[in-house]
């Protein structure tokens, strides 16, 4: 009988077994919306202008389509640039943004002014670098910015106010010191979604 005390003690299950599975699954579970998180609340704010979109293809479930002018190599085309471009399938860009001159308008879009292949050593300090990904044909830079998830009471109003006034819808954006995005809102005019 004096060996019973001894061999329930031998049997007790080992604690890290329980917690680090555990603790492994909270991180990965925390990993996902971590680096947008960082984002939003370091970044500093952007306006970026929109391209018109067929607004009867806008909507699809609750959430907007968004295309924007920077993702348009043409529209980066005679931009300056700093560093080779690499010949990879994909590669990461880094688009330089300077604030309008317009200070009349807070959510004015801001502009781009230089386009490079590596993020840049030198940045003016009221200029902002986002990243994006081209891809080896060129067609379109995704800065994964591209779907805006819209509560339902409010979906129906800005698809209409958005079709009103394609050209004057913009993307409130914060964009961290790694060039990382991350969409805020959407502007149609002085009115935020």
């Amino acid at each position: 009988m004096t060996n019973l005390p001894q061999q329930a003690e031998s049997r007790s299950f080992p604690h890290w077994r329980f917690w680090f599975p555990l603790a492994a699954q909270l991180l990965i579970v925390l990993a996902i919306p971590l680096p947008r998180a960082i984002t939003l609340a370091t970044g500093d704010t952007v306006y970026l202008s929109t391209m018109p979109v067929d607004p009867y293809d806008l909507l699809r479930g609750r959430y907007v389509t968004l295309r924007y002018q920077i993702q348009n190599p043409s529209v980066l085309g005679d931009l300056p640039r700093r560093s080779a471009k690499p010949a990879f399938d994909w590669e990461e860009i880094f688009i330089t943004l300077a604030p309008p001159e317009d200070d009349l308008d807070p959510t004015a879009p801001w502009q781009p002014v230089e386009v490079n292949y590596r993020y840049p050593q030198e940045v003016e300090p009221q200029q902002v670098v986002i990243r994006g990904e081209q891809g080896r044909r060129g067609r379109w830079i995704d800065l994964g910015l591209g779907e805006y998830y819209i509560p339902e009471e409010i979906g129906d109003a800005l698809e209409d106010d958005i079709r009103d006034h394609p050209r004057e819808t913009r993307a409130e954006v914060k964009v961290d010191r790694w060039g990382n995005a991350a969409l805020v809102s959407v502007w149609v005019q002085d009115r935020e979604y």
